[in-house]
């Protein structure tokens, strides 16, 4: 079968429909479910026991990665909640969920564009047919504008796909609920709450290209970071075309072969962009995935950031960004009274916790600043042999999601605050992708900046 039989024509969008899918993996997975409590009860096998249980979850995430729409998105997002709400083998589960669904055939893609943009408009584009890439909401083609020879992606949400979030939402809640793989007693309305208007703002294109100029606009300044330029007249709530900006991914073998100066730049220009996010802005793209941050390699060897996706732009409350970035130069500082007092008056902690947890979170927090540190004060095994920061030979977000593990710090605080979450997940992303550039070099100068 050819990749155009494989594409689809079109999402059930209708509530019945959607929650009758869903239903469906919730059906086979409560017969393995069955089986494997069947097998439980007559054996005393505790190893094999908890191997098919992880085969049961790993087949129920599996089938719910098949479903077209909004339900891949919903699993990315809890993901960056699954540590604290879920036992270790739903949450390892949700963190594998990829965006691997076939594209939409074109001709259901013309349709959006037909709409959205009437057939004057359309007509003063060529668009190529088969999509650059395809993810859960939405997929993007190449174009070139007719008039000037400019080379444009112009980004289609699935047709319906804002009508599914609801449906999609409230039955998969409930489905994880019946199935135990989440924990119905726990207040968790609020949190959940928040991911539904997260991915409701997904698929509200007219927001994105605002958060999109607005990032374009201040980094006009900074040579070492592109950002697509968006084309007003051919952008709608559901399409958003925007400059195609050649580019590779961090993990392409040119990116590997640069040199190790041009890696190190990529480095800091990666860091220099979370912090004058935080620090500057206060609005964060807070998806750290790698396919958003590309490298353009340039002839004059200073290349270029290339900054694409801020359908998860986030503004971050003035009061919470003040502590968290008291809390960065606490960690820093190594001044852990201010660092544990912050993280206090953010919530993650209580004051009446006992002193073993409140240090041990101290300890991480300690673990978050030793890049932003002179390397002379890093673990050896944390400096590279020209003596900087080795980010890659660290292994720090490793190392910190082990102390966090051993810490059983989930056992005593209240759930964190969601924007507390966003903003770690995005910087331990940011630490993550610095490591795949295998760059050396010390953050503090860097961090320096925003003291």
């Amino acid at each position: 079968m050819s990749d155009k039989e494989k594409s689809l024509h079109r999402i059930k969008t209708g509530g019945f429909s959607r929650r009758l899918e869903l239903s469906k993996v919730g059906l086979r997975y409560g017969s393995r479910a069955l089986r494997q409590s069947l097998r439980e009860r007559f054996s005393n096998d505790e190893e094999a026991a908890l191997a098919q249980r992880r085969e049961n979850i790993e087949f129920f995430i599996a089938e719910l990665g098949k479903l077209k729409g909004s339900v891949v998105k919903i699993g990315q997002v809890m993901a960056t909640y699954a540590d604290y709400l879920m036992p270790p083998e739903v949450a390892e589960a949700l963190h594998s969920l990829e965006d691997d669904t076939p594209p939409m055939s074109w001709r259901a893609i013309r349709k959006v564009l037909e709409k959205e943009l009437g057939e004057e408009r359309l007509a003063e584009l060529d668009i190529d047919t088969e999509p650059l890439a395809a993810a859960s909401l939405g997929q993007v083609h190449r174009a070139v504008l007719r008039s000037s020879g400019e080379q444009l992606c112009v980004k289609v949400q699935y047709p319906g796909v804002d009508k599914t979030i609801d449906a999609d939402f409230q039955a998969l809640m409930g489905l994880l609920k019946l199935s135990r793989l989440l924990d119905a007693t726990r207040n968790i309305d609020d949190w959940f709450g928040d991911i539904r208007q997260l991915l409701h703002k997904e698929v509200d294109y007219e927001q994105e290209k605002r958060d999109l100029d607005f990032a374009r606009q201040r980094l006009s300044g900074e040579a070492r970071y592109v950002v697509p330029r968006s084309y007003d007249r051919y952008c709608t709530q559901r399409v958003l075309t925007m400059s195609y900006e050649s580019s590779l991914g961090v993990a392409a073998c040119d990116v590997e072969a640069l040199s190790q100066a041009r890696r190190n730049a990529l480095g800091e220009a990666l860091l220099r962009l979370f912090l004058t996010e935080l620090f500057r802005w206060q609005r964060m793209q807070t998806d750290p995935n790698f396919g958003n941050y590309r490298v353009r390699i340039n002839d004059d060897g200073d290349d270029q950031l290339v900054l694409l996706d801020f359908g998860a732009m986030r503004l971050l409350p003035p009061d919470f960004a003040e502590r968290f970035c008291e809390m960065m130069r606490a960690a820093y500082r190594r001044d852990r009274e201010v660092f544990r007092q912050c993280s206090i008056d953010l919530g993650f902690m209580k004051e009446h916790f006992p002193d073993s947890v409140l240090d041990n979170f101290v300890d991480i927090g300690m673990d978050i600043g030793e890049p932003l540190r002179s390397a002379s004060q890093a673990p050896d095994e944390a400096r590279s042999a020209d003596g900087l920061y080795d980010w890659r030979r660290s292994n720090l977000p490793k190392r910190i999601a082990k102390r966090a593990m051993a810490a059983s710090i989930s056992t005593y605080f209240a759930l964190p605050p969601k924007d507390f979450l966003y903003v770690m997940r995005k910087l331990m992303g940011v630490y993550a992708l610095i490591a795949q550039l295998d760059a050396h070099f010390d953050g503090e100068p860097v961090f320096q900046e925003f003291l």
